[in-house]
């Protein structure tokens, strides 16, 4: 039986639907772009809680229990007035010691260990461009709409996706804006979105290459859309494979241009 000490009282946690732990990702992440940490907001869903009444044994109520469980936290002590919240900790966790893959197992699933996975991965990704490290600043859904829509347009005939962005990230740059820019960050989100990890080109040459795929993002990703764990792992294992064929197989994919009617 796992428990969790809430205002000194032990709470037992059972194991949740998945539904509920994606309602409270979709809930939280907003907040996280903005630049909360997943902690605070965990204590605040418990605050307002504890206010209105709710039993902890309410679907929610346990889903925040299990997020704070799986990052290292069992005990927390709320004052409802001043919003604060004591911690009661574990000095270390294996959470970040294991192979990503392994949060997607059926039991990770319904104990909210694959919801935090997900939710740390989608704000705290990195992309590789032409050899440099590029943070995938996280944007709002309402920012992404035009992006995405732009880029499902702008995709030819029989194109791979992930050339389709990649050559609207590359037009982001030959239009002027800085890779610090809305217009690109939110480019690069797109590509981030597909699992691409790495990707160079050349704007004198034309050519765009896809250098790798990211293994960590395609499983978080396969999780939000809702797939069980075994199509979880089959995602993962494509990934792998894509990836190992790319290795010294690479060829540069020559920008093709949309013809004027």
């Amino acid at each position: 039986m796992i428990q969790m000490e809430v205002n000194n009282v032990p709470v037992e946690l059972k194991p949740q639907d998945r539904q509920v732990f994606t309602q409270l990702l979709n809930s939280m992440l907003p907040a996280m772009v903005g630049g909360k940490k997943i902690i605070e907001l965990l204590c605040s869903i418990l605050s307002e809680g504890s206010k209105r009444g709710i039993e902890t044994t309410n679907p929610t109520y346990q889903a925040a229990l299990w997020a704070m469980y799986q990052v290292g936290v069992r005990g927390v002590r709320i004052n409802n007035e001043t919003n604060n919240a004591d911690l009661k900790t574990e000095k270390s966790t294996e959470f970040d010691k294991q192979p990503f893959e392994s949060h997607f197992t059926n039991g990770n699933i319904t104990t909210g260990r694959a919801m935090v996975a997900s939710m740390i991965l989608f704000t705290n990704r990195n992309m590789r461009v032409n050899q440099v490290m590029q943070q995938v600043v996280p944007q709002t859904i309402e920012m992404m709409k035009p992006t995405n829509e732009a880029v499902m347009k702008a995709r030819l005939a029989g194109e791979d996706i992930h050339i389709t962005a990649a050559r609207y990230f590359v037009r982001m740059i030959e239009a002027g804006h800085a890779m610090e820019s809305l217009e690109v960050r939110c480019a690069l989100q797109v590509l981030a979105d597909l699992s691409v990890a790495a990707f160079s080109y050349s704007v004198e040459n034309k050519t765009i290459n896809i250098e790798g795929f990211n293994e960590a993002n395609a499983c978080a990703l396969a999780y939000l859309q809702g797939m069980d764990a075994e199509h979880i792992a089959q995602v993962h294992t494509r990934a792998v494979s894509a990836n190992a064929r790319m290795r010294g197989a690479a060829k540069p994919v020559v920008m093709a241009r949309r013809r004027r009617s």
